[in-house]
């Protein structure tokens, strides 16, 4: 009988663990379902987005060739603005309007040197100092930008070239010019 009990006892104890083994397998197996049912919809959720990831690296891809294309006409008006901007200059300053203007500069700056010079030395005859009007003084553009043919009269006249026109002004007094320079030095 007490065998009997131990084997009574010990058959439950495994109808029991069986019973929780049993209950635990079907969980599983519900759990295994689930995961079977929800396998499709994850590949079909990764296929959807492998194909938007595909579309926006061709997006990207077109983007970027827009981006150099645009950078590329960018660049090429940039190009055309400065040469219109470098056009616009040498047309300017070739211009008579600008020669006008700067002979009125020159004027104006030599009649205020010589208000200076009346203030600094009254004493001095600043009369004879005379500047013909910018607008009847003859200025002709420069046609050429090398020094030394702005500057080089002997040679110019010696090859056939026209000496530059002389603008009748009163020439200054060789004696009063040294004058003035030593009185300017004794000033300062």
């Amino acid at each position: 009988m007490v065998m009997m009990k131990g084997l009574m006892g010990r058959c439950l104890s495994h109808e029991t663990a069986l019973d929780r083994v049993r209950a635990k397998a079907e969980k599983t197996e519900e759990e295994l379902l689930q995961l079977r049912n929800w396998r499709p919809k994850i590949e079909k959720k990764l296929e959807l987005s492998e194909k938007a990831r595909k579309s926006l690296e061709q997006m990207t891809e077109e983007a970027k060739k827009a981006l150099e294309s645009k950078d590329k006409e960018i660049a090429e008006l940039k190009n055309e603005v400065r040469q219109a901007k470098d056009v616009a200059v040498r047309e300017y300053c070739d211009s008579d309007a600008l020669i006008t203007e700067l002979g009125d500069s020159f004027h104006q700056g030599f009649m205020d040197a010589l208000r200076q010079v009346k203030q600094a030395y009254p004493d001095v005859d600043a009369s004879k100092f005379k500047v013909e009007d910018p607008v009847q003084s003859s200025v002709v553009p420069v046609a050429s930008e090398d020094i030394d043919d702005l500057f080089d009269v002997d040679d110019a006249v010696g090859e056939g070239a026209s000496a530059p026109a002389k603008v009748d002004q009163a020439e200054p007094d060789t004696e009063t010019v040294p004058q003035l320079v030593d009185n300017a030095d004794k000033a300062q």
